[in-house]
């Protein structure tokens, strides 16, 4: 039986030990921590459980894929609850705003809220749409350790639509595109922070972040979740 090893049981750590597990390979993890999960850790103290992280959990459908491969159910080991609202936002001049995850509600109560044209910012969403269609099935798919990765259908696609990825200009670049309300531009300007990057040098690709949210749903709490 061949050997593999994995350093660190983080929810990533844990998943590729599982898939080579299934391969047929004899795996060992190792963790400096005393426990697994990584950022999907809690703590107790006088009888009240501290959620650690992830705030929130984007792609639930991988963490359902990977207890099938198993020939688990994922319901016995996976529950969760997914957010009717995405984020709560507050300015300092009192504004608040409560982004709802139903794409058509938070159309209609944005436009509303930042006075911007419902229009623009359905073909904002539907470009960020498009940027994952074209790039999923060669960043989450496959490996980039491939040729085969490269000389797909897949690849050409996406090379033939480059210009929709607005690699050679910001985040904020791309947002200001689509209207001139400077708080709308704040909002969408924060999907920047998922990997501590600033939205004037992270690339306007990131803004197929938000189609995450809203479109394939976000967690905000576990019901339960065995590792």
């Amino acid at each position: 039986m061949p050997r593999a090893v994995v350093i660190g049981a983080g929810v990533a750590g844990l998943a590729t030990a599982i898939r080579l597990q299934i391969k047929g390979y004899q795996v060992d993890v190792y963790e400096a921590n005393a426990y697994p999960g990584g950022k999907l850790h809690q703590q107790t103290q006088d009888g009240y459980r501290f959620d650690l992280g992830p705030s929130l959990f984007t792609l639930p459908h991988l963490v359902n894929e990977l207890f099938e491969l198993a020939g688990e159910s994922p319901e016995d080991h996976f529950r969760y609850t997914q957010k009717e609202t995405v984020c709560h936002y507050f300015w300092e001049d009192g504004t608040r705003f409560q982004a709802p995850a139903q794409v058509d509600q938070f159309v209609l109560e944005a436009s509303h809220a930042f006075s911007v044209k419902p229009e623009n910012l359905r073909a904002y969403l539907k470009r960020n749409k498009s940027k994952y269609e074209l790039t999923k099935s060669l960043f989450l798919e496959k490996s980039l350790h491939k040729w085969t990765t490269y000389l797909s259908r897949n690849t050409l696609k996406a090379l033939a639509n480059l210009a929709q990825f607005d690699l050679t200009k910001t985040l904020d670049q791309s947002n200001r595109a689509y209207w001139k309300s400077e708080k709308l531009n704040q909002l969408f300007n924060r999907y920047a922070t998922y990997n501590g990057s600033s939205p004037y040098k992270t690339p306007g690709i990131m803004s197929l972040i938000p189609y995450l949210e809203m479109e394939l749903g976000t967690i905000p709490r576990w019901e339960g979740c065995t590792l």
